[in-house]
This record gives C-alpha cells, sequence and structure tokens, in this order.
C-alpha cells in the first residue's frame, strides 16, 4: 500500500488497514477527523490482547496515512485513553460509514456541522418555510416575498425573516426606507448572546409592510439589519458563536439553537403570526444548515436548470445522505418528506418543464432510496414516492420566466403589479407551497 497523498485517500487507507487486522468481524470503531483531516481510530479496550498488537497497529495506520496520520502515538487509542468516552463513541454527529457495519466516523468541521444533524424537535414553533438556493440570481427572494402577500390575501398573518445575512436584500424587496425598523436580525443575535432570548424586543426589529395593507392579513418584515444598526460586519462576524443558555442547565447553544429561539420569540409577539417565512443565504453555509435540517421546517429548494446548479445539488445531497434524519424507507419523519424543489424561472413550454422534471429526479437520486439497497443506510422506497405523485420532494413547484418581474416594485402600495401577473407568474408554486405549510387550508381564496 502507499501511503495517503490526499484528504480523499486517508480514509480508505485506514479502513484498508483495519480491514486486514480484522478481516471477520471489526470491533466497535469510531474514527475521528479533526479539523485538518488527521485520523485517529479508537478501539475497545479489548480490540487487541497484547500492546505489542497495539503498537504493530498504530505503525501500520501511521505509515499508511501518511501526513494524514497526528502521530504514531496519537493515531491508535484505546477507548480508555478517553478524557470522555460518551463524548467520542456516543457522539450524535457519528455517522456510520457505508458498507461498515461497525465503524463510524466523527468529522471535526469548522463549519456546516449542522447537515448531518437531527432537528431540534419534531415540528417548529409555528408553521415554518425557508426559501434556499444553492446559487444566487434565482429569483428566490421575489418569489418569497410575493408568497408572503399570496398568504395575507388569504387573510394570513406572515413574519418574513431576512437569514441572507452576507447579503441582505429582502428588506429593499419588502420595505421603503420609512418602513424600516431600527434594528434588525443581526442586532437581535448580537443582543442575545448572552443567552437570554428576552434580553432585547423583537418588536424593535420588525417593520411594516404596504403589501399587506389592502389585505385581510398581516406582514411583518425582520429585515438583516435597521435605520440604527452599527457596526454590521462587525456584529457579523460574532453572531455564530456559540453560548451558554442563562438557564439551570446551561445548555450550549448553536446558531441552529438561537434560530429556534427566534422562532419562539416570534411566536410570543403580539398579534401571534400564523406563519413564519425564512429567506436563507445561498450556498452551502451554516445558516443554510442550521436552517434546512435543524428546525423541523419546510424547506423550497429553488433551482434554475443549468449544469452547474445541478451539480452543486448533488454534492449537497451526497453529503445529507449520510444524515440520521435520512432513514432506509423514507419513514413520514424523514427529512426528504419536508425538502420540495421549486423550478425557478422555467421556460413556459411543455419541453422545457418537463427537462427539468426529468434532470430534477436524476439529481435525487443522489439522496433517493437505492433499489435494493438493504445492506446501507438507505434502502428502495422509490414506490412510496411514485405513490406521491406530485407531493414527491423532486417534483417541483413551478415558477415561469417572465422578464417583468425584474421591474416589480413590493415596497410601496400604489407601484404594486397587477395580482393577475403575479398569480400567472408564480400560481404553482403558491398553491404548492401554501398546501405544504397549511394542509387543512391551503385552497383559500384570495381577497379582491
Amino acid at each position: 500500500m502507499t501511503a495517503a497523498q490526499n484528504f480523499d485517500q486517508a480514509l480508505p487507507a485506514a479502513l484498508a488497514v483495519l480491514k486486514q487486522r480484522f478481516p471477520a468481524v471489526s470491533p466497535l470503531t469510531t474514527i475521528v477527523r479533526d479539523a485538518f483531516g488527521l485520523l485517529t481510530v479508537v478501539l475497545p479496550d479489548s480490540a487487541l490482547a497484547e500492546a505489542s498488537d497495539w503498537d504493530e497497529l498504530a505503525d501500520r495506520l501511521d505509515a499508511e496515512l501518511g501526513r494524514y496520520s497526528p502521530g504514531v502515538r496519537r493515531v491508535l487509542l484505546r477507548t480508555s485513553d478517553l478524557i470522555d468516552e460518551d463524548a467520542i463513541c456516543a457522539s450524535s454527529d457519528r455517522i456510520r460509514l457505508p458498507d461498515q457495519t461497525n465503524t463510524w466516523l466523527l468529522d471535526r468541521l469548522q463549519t456546516n456541522q449542522d447537515w448531518l444533524r437531527r432537528p431540534l424537535s419534531a415540528s417548529p414553533p409555528l408553521p415554518t418555510a425557508i426559501a434556499f438556493s444553492i446559487k444566487g440570481g434565482v429569483g428566490r427572494t421575489t418569489a418569497l416575498a410575493l408568497w408572503a402577500w399570496h398568504l395575507a390575501r388569504q387573510g394570513k398573518k406572515v413574519v418574513v425573516v431576512d437569514l441572507d445575512l452576507e447579503a441582505p436584500g429582502l428588506a429593499g424587496v419588502l420595505l421603503d426606507e420609512d418602513r424600516m425598523p431600527d434594528f434588525g436580525v443581526v442586532d437581535w443575535l448580537i443582543e442575545t448572546l448572552s443567552g437570554d432570548a428576552d434580553s432585547f424586543p423583537l418588536s424593535e426589529c420588525l417593520g411594516e409592510c404596504a403589501l399587506a395593507e389592502s389585505t385581510p392579513g398581516r406582514i411583518r418584515v425582520l429585515p438583516a439589519f435597521g435605520k440604527r444598526t452599527k457596526n454590521y460586519i462587525n456584529k457579523l462576524g460574532r453572531v455564530f458563536m456559540p453560548v451558554f443558555s442563562n438557564d439551570d442547565e446551561a445548555r450550549l447553544l448553536g446558531f441552529a439553537e438561537r434560530l429556534q429561539r427566534l422562532l419562539v420569540q416570534i411566536k410570543r409577539l403580539d398579534d401571534t403570526p400564523d406563519a413564519v417565512l425564512l429567506d436563507s443565504r445561498a450556498g452551502l453555509h451554516d445558516i443554510s444548515s442550521a436552517a434546512i435540517t435543524r428546525l423541523a421546517a419546510e424547506v423550497f429548494m429553488f433551482a434554475r436548470d443549468d449544469y452547474q446548479g445541478w451539480q452543486a445539488y448533488v454534492l449537497l445531497f451526497d453529503h445529507l445522505r449520510h444524515a440520521p434524519s435520512i432513514e432506509w424507507g423514507m419513514p413520514d419523519d424523514d427529512l426528504r418528506w419536508r425538502l420540495k424543489m421549486v423550478a425557478a424561472q422555467v421556460e413556459p413550454a411543455a419541453a422545457a418543464r418537463q427537462r427539468f422534471v426529468d434532470r430534477s429526479y436524476e439529481t435525487w437520486l443522489a439522496l433517493y432510496d437505492a433499489e435494493g439497497d438493504d445492506a446501507g443506510v438507505l434502502g428502495s422506497a422509490t414506490a412510496r414516492l411514485f405513490e406521491q405523485g406530485e407531493d414527491g420532494p423532486h417534483q417541483p413547484l413551478l415558477v415561469d420566466f417572465d422578464p417583468r418581474v425584474r421591474s416589480f416594485d413590493l415596497s410601496q402600495k400604489d407601484k404594486l403589479p397587477e395580482w393577475e401577473l403575479v398569480k400567472h407568474t408564480f400560481g404553482d408554486f403558491f398553491t404548492g407551497a401554501t398546501r405544504r405549510l397549511f394542509p387543512a387550508d391551503a385552497d383559500g381564496e384570495d381577497s379582491p
């Protein structure tokens, strides 16, 4: 064997050494990969009988891992060597390696750890939807803003939140300068770093949207920043810091936990909202991972029909398939049932729509259960998916391409676009998204 020369070769090299040493049945094994990609193998104390056997295996691992070994004294550890065995061998961040019965990987990531974590609760504090896209410029924010208008026309009270913190834009779509609140999401996240979510009034971060004034509903906007926000970049560099809760449990609160606390605070507002719509940051980012996998929300994944976008979704789905919330046979609480593709800016021709459907399905094969794959994490759920018909995750909600959308001004009630044009372009998305968020009354009629 040749020593691993790169990141991708290191883990297979370690598994090959372990397979040679334990050819029949492997002991319960946890492989820890640190932030630099260095690997440490942790075995039960009973895995090897003699001290010389431990030394020999450590030498082999060190040699085969090459620069991805932390050194011969750290590349192989007994569970008794660990300061906290449960923190390693029972960590909720462990994933079972494909085609391995007793071997687990614990990845120590600096970012994006939340993609492979379970939801914080079975459901969010109130109906919550997330608009996400791998790439920007697909019309995600506009579609979310117009959906809020649709919901307000049905009498719903909605809070729309800008989580695209590195490229904030939702306020510019929905609020004119006079309606901007004093503060925004970043201010709330900073002022509540103490762990006390009641320490900063959320009411100072909300602006009333003119879109809803002629409807029976209400739209409040929680922008990324407000009129009195200062030091935005300095604050942005701190919003992902984990903090300890100020209750008796003193729990560590990461970004996902703090987002969930934000949802709780939104639910406690006067005139309790019926729903929260979150405009997530584009790309494979901590904001996206926390929102998509941890909040148990409905997630709408926007994409245009282009090669780069589909390839990026394949990378994401290939990673997500290892998440513990992705289970064999897709049970009712499986993460995939909360995900829904949106065909953004698709040409209205039948051929273009069918091409998007076909490419969406091809892309989702990276995350769907493989036929007969009963040995790994995933199994056959193809029949159940097709029983769902249009409700299947890969079956897209359609947003037609219309160049007139670019000129929409939603911040001033005297410049709003004609509703019939909005409904013609976004109607399929409105209907499908509303049905997922409010299954009981999704067919409600718009007010005049």
